[in-house]
């Protein structure tokens, strides 16, 4: 019986989490161990009860029960291909995610997983309902990040998660990968309307779940599922949040792990902002706009990965985001404003936001159709050109 096999056993005793868990580990080396010692050196443990130790001990009379229970998921997780990461593989379990207070103790990965490819990641949620100025902004952070070599994590769900997953995939420059924490088994796909995105994911990207194969997905694993997503990554980027949205609950759990926060700003009225806005209002995540604003806070802890950021001569990076187009004056005014806001915008808008009269903002328009920035839609509404 290998240790793994003790580790599986320990949880699938009641009541004992992974905290719990991992201090057992650290206290007896193995799992093995566990189960070989006594209940007074089990209770020695930090919140380990003599009743918990004691049902830890009686989980050893279960043992031919759980030894049929075992075999059964090694012999599905074969025939899904699917991985199975022990907490205590210390070459293969993510070293960032076990660096967190409460790691999981067992991983089960679909697709191409190697620790390799999660060791400089930056996070990325937000909304199910994102504007189309949320899912542009998601899917440029995601492509751009991914293409000097940072991998994308995300949550599968729809919205800014699919956005982000999507980007990375479609992006023929990418030089990482995406990868999606579960709430649920990496063989369940949920939302089912993502049939044709599990398929991609599971062929150039990456799914992770601590939850065993045909594990529901149930509204309170979510929550649960969001510190893995903080927890594999340099920071998280929040991108269109209300303040009960569950995008702000990765943010939390990012700063409970000592991890960067960022925040994409929104429009003061738009209510799929005030989560965004109210993280930074609060000081509680750095206002990002484009990559160079997270590249400051994480290059220094990039590993095995060089960036030419800071170092043109000028203090700026180097790294360039696709289509930002050198704009001066009035046009880089109104440039702006449509990087403000939510979507397409009428003149009216684009004149009191801009702080241009009408005449001026529709000649500034004009010469920005002329250098394919922005692009007019039926209504005197505006947007920038794809």
């Amino acid at each position: 019986m290998n240790d793994f096999q003790h580790l599986y056993y320990l949880t699938k005793v009641d009541g004992l989490g992974s905290v719990r868990i991992k201090r057992l580990l650290d206290k007896f080396s193995s799992a093995e161990r566990v189960f070989e010692a006594t209940i007074g050196e089990i209770s020695q443990v930090e919140n380990i009860s003599e009743k918990t130790a004691r049902s830890i001990l009686n989980t050893a009379d279960n043992f031919p029960e759980l030894e049929n229970e075992y075999t059964c998921l090694l012999e599905k997780a074969a025939k899904l291909s699917v991985n199975i990461l022990a907490i205590t593989d210390d070459s293969e379990y993510p070293e960032l995610l076990k660096k967190i207070y409460d790691p999981p103790i067992v991983l089960y990965t679909k697709g191409n997983y190697s620790s390799e490819k999660l060791e400089n990641c930056i996070g990325i949620v937000g909304t199910r309902k994102p504007t189309d100025y949320g899912k542009k902004i998601s899917e440029m952070f995601a492509e751009e990040l991914s293409s000097i070599g940072i991998s994308i994590i995300s949550g599968f769900a729809r919205g800014v998660d699919t956005a982000a997953h999507k980007a990375v995939l479609s992006n023929k420059n990418s030089k990482a990968i995406t990868a999606a924490v579960f709430g649920c088994g990496v063989d369940v796909i949920y939302p089912p309307e993502n049939k044709k995105l599990y398929d991609e994911m599971v062929q150039s990207g990456l799914l992770i779940s601590e939850y065993e194969l045909s594990a529901v997905p149930d509204a309170m694993n979510f929550p649960k599922r969001n510190r893995i997503i903080s927890g594999l990554s340099l920071g998280t980027i929040v991108i269109e949040s209300d303040v009960d949205g569950g995008a702000l609950i990765t943010a939390r759990t990012a700063l409970d792990q000592s991890r960067e926060v960022f925040a994409v700003p929104g429009y003061v009225t738009s209510r799929s902002s005030r989560g965004t806005n109210a993280l930074i209002k609060n000081s509680q995540a750095k206002l990002v706009e484009n990559i160079d604003d997270v590249l400051e806070e994480i290059a220094n802890k990039l590993q095995n990965l060089s960036i030419s950021y800071g170092t043109n001569g000028n203090g700026s990076s180097n790294v360039k985001l696709k289509n930002m187009p050198e704009l001066m004056g009035n046009e880089k005014l109104i440039y702006e404003t449509f990087l403000k806001d939510t979507g397409p915008l009428h003149i009216d808008a684009i004149s009191e936001i801009s702080g241009l009269n009408i005449s001026d903002s529709l000649v500034t328009l004009l010469n920005l159709e002329f250098k394919s920035c922005v692009e007019q839609l039926p209504g005197k509404r505006f947007r920038i050109k794809n």
